[in-house]
């Protein structure tokens, strides 16, 4: 449907059509790696939220893939929650808000993202909290040397192509500072990488 116009097509995605917009497979399981080797096409893994079998996931997709008309080799993105800040305890106190809106979620009241808290321990039940610890678990919070520790140990252990930052914090200005850190972090990293 993004690719050019077939004659005798009876759908036709407007304004998809010509765009040429790549194909992914998206998944949190693996059947979706497994799909997307099958397939030949880039695959993503939703680790920023379900990071159980990430690493499973990309040695199937790895191992089985087949080459394709999309792509002659594997090429697989993972994702990794960041909430960076000036210092540790500054983003420990900013990711507040993603652990509780997490916290409810998985106990049924979902809403809007809450304003960040100092304590959480009253409002979560400790195994609530291991459950939403062990979920978002593949992320990195803390000062720039913070996340770039952790952004770094991600990386080497899992060898992505692409890495995907995602962060909830309640104010804007503090999420983009957030991502301007984990930008700058990932492409320190990046050029040092080139270096090696």
């Amino acid at each position: 449907y993004f690719g050019e116009t077939q004659d005798g097509t009876s759908v036709r995605a407007i304004p998809g059509e010509g765009t040429h917009v790549p194909v992914w497979v998206l998944g949190s399981s693996l059947y979706g790696a497994q799909l997307a080797a099958y397939l030949g096409l880039p695959y993503a893994f939703a680790s920023h939220f379900a990071p159980d079998m990430l690493e499973e996931a990309l040695a199937i997709y790895r191992s089985s893939f087949k080459p394709s008309e999309t792509l002659s080799e594997p090429y697989a993105m993972m994702a990794a929650g960041v909430c960076a800040a000036e210092t540790d305890e500054e983003a420990v106190y900013l990711r507040s808000s993603q652990i509780l809106a997490f916290a409810r979620l998985r106990t049924g009241r979902p809403g809007k993202l809450p304003q960040p808290r100092d304590d959480l321990s009253a409002e979560i039940p400790a195994p609530v909290m291991a459950q939403v610890n062990h979920a978002l678990s593949c992320s990195a919070t803390g000062s720039p040397a913070t996340i770039r520790d952790r952004l770094q140990g991600l990386i080497e252990k899992h060898r992505p192509d692409e890495l995907m930052v995602t962060g909830m914090i309640h104010d804007p200005a503090a999420r983009i500072r957030s991502f301007e850190i984990a930008s700058e972090v990932l492409a320190d990293l990046r050029d040092v990488s080139k270096v090696a």
